[in-house]
């Protein structure tokens, strides 16, 4: 708040570039080494081992908590606002855009995945019913705690806040995409191109979800069902995919990413509900 009592909005205020490169350095870092400390913790083993699943789940839950106080601590304490103002609401708020993003993406890669099986691409489960949907829910959590709800509170919610108090629009989101892929090289090293570009996509694209829809549980729901298929097809038994690497580019990335992004937006400025939630007009 303001000496005024209004609340200060994104881009209202101008502070120094040390300040502003102080409080990233905090966020990121933080969230850099939670992920290196559950990395050491998990060890060597594959990402579909029930130990890797067992430490990502919860080590992944005590993470996204810390990096939430450590956020929730900026936020108030030194940049004197609220965790709405940096599209962080609370779970009751925040679930239908959840729901949306998650099902945005979800939807048309199911599509593609089954066209490509219908065919001739080898798609097929292995084990029973039940091994089939806890293998799902337990690599879902994973993915939700470990690296959804932490990676999109730090990049798509505090640093495209602070970014937003220099710079505006599209300069915003190529900003935090540029930092999320430098963050995830620096954390994985480089590997090639393709991670790369990859990287600057999924930056820039969820950049672009927190822009149009003001949630950062938008980019959750839509980061969570793209990592979760992901591993589920290229990285778990339980799922076997036979198709090319870029086949699945196609399936996991080009086009879920490009008809889901499309979906958000139009869905955005004519459905606000799903994002957000809209005061009834009696409470008006």
């Amino acid at each position: 708040m303001s000496a005024h009592g209004t609340t200060r909005t994104i881009g209202e205020t101008r502070p120094g570039v040390v300040s502003l490169l102080a409080r990233l350095t905090i966020a990121v870092g933080s969230l850099a080494g939670g992920l290196l400390l559950l990395v050491a913790v998990a060890g060597d083993g594959g990402p579909a081992e029930s130990r890797s699943l067992a430490v990502r789940v919860v080590g992944g839950a005590i993470l996204s908590a810390a990096v939430l106080a450590i956020v929730a601590v900026l936020v108030r304490r030194v940049d004197r606002r609220d965790l709405a103002s940096f599209g962080i609401t609370h779970p009751r708020d925040g679930w239908r855009a959840f729901t949306t993003g998650f099902l945005a993406w979800l939807v048309p890669a199911a599509v593609v995945l089954a066209v490509m099986a219908l065919t001739g691409t080898p798609l097929a489960l292995h084990g029973s019913p039940a091994e089939v949907v806890t293998a799902v829910v337990f690599v879902l959590f994973a993915v939700l705690v470990s690296e959804a709800i932490p990676e999109e509170v730090v990049f798509r919610g505090y640093v495209t806040g602070v970014l937003g108090e220099r710079l505006r629009g599209w300069w915003i989101i190529l900003g935090q995409a540029v930092l999320f892929a430098g963050f995830a090289l620096a954390l994985r090293g480089y590997t090639g191109v393709a991670d790369l570009s990859m990287f600057v996509a999924m930056g820039i694209g969820l950049g672009y979800l927190r822009m149009i829809t003001g949630s950062v549980w938008t980019c959750i729901g839509f980061h969570a069902a793209f990592q979760t298929v992901s591993q589920l097809l290229l990285a778990h038994d339980v799922v076997e995919f036979g198709g090319s690497t870029g086949m699945a580019m196609l399936a996991l990335g080009v086009v879920p990413f490009a008809v889901g992004i499309t979906m958000v937006a139009v869905l955005a400025p004519t459905r606000p509900a799903l994002f957000r939630r809209v005061p009834s007009r009696r409470s008006r």
